[in-house]
């Protein structure tokens, strides 16, 4: 999040740390989105409407992304392979997470499998191409 140091493969920070770093920036976009959205969008809210609706928000998004960070890094880990599938499988647990109040379980099953694919698709079409860390430490 705040360094260069590689997100996949033998030399990447533990499933907790991801998880972590996770979390730090859902609360991140959680205050970012309070602050852009306001307490349901009334002008005269009093600051306690405003801490719950931080609170609620920060919730949220951190515990979507800590979900998404250390499920998808602990597939890889079992795995031992970086691809969509193990975005695939934490973003289908974060969108079950996020639906787990929902009565129906087709409705979590479907916001499971809509989480999932989405994250897939980010991944697919924005994934950086691979690093090759041996030439940041060769002098040529």
């Amino acid at each position: 999040m705040f360094s260069d140091h590689p997100t996949s493969g033998p030399y990447a920070p533990p499933c907790s740390a991801r998880c972590f770093e996770g979390v730090a920036r859902g609360t991140m976009i959680g205050v970012a989105w309070t602050v852009a959205h306001g307490p349901e969008s009334s002008p005269g809210a009093t600051a306690r409407t405003l801490a719950g609706t931080m609170t609620r928000n920060c919730f949220g998004f951190a515990s979507f992304l800590g979900i998404y960070s250390f499920v998808s890094c602990t597939t890889e880990r079992i795995r031992q392979r970086d691809d969509v599938f193990n975005y695939i499988v934490g973003g289908a647990s974060a969108g079950a997470f996020a639906a787990i109040e929902s009565p129906a379980l087709r409705d979590v099953a479907k916001a499971s499998l809509v989480t999932g694919v989405i994250c897939g698709l980010f991944y697919f079409l924005f994934r950086p191409p691979p690093r090759d860390d041996f030439s940041r430490h060769v002098d040529l």
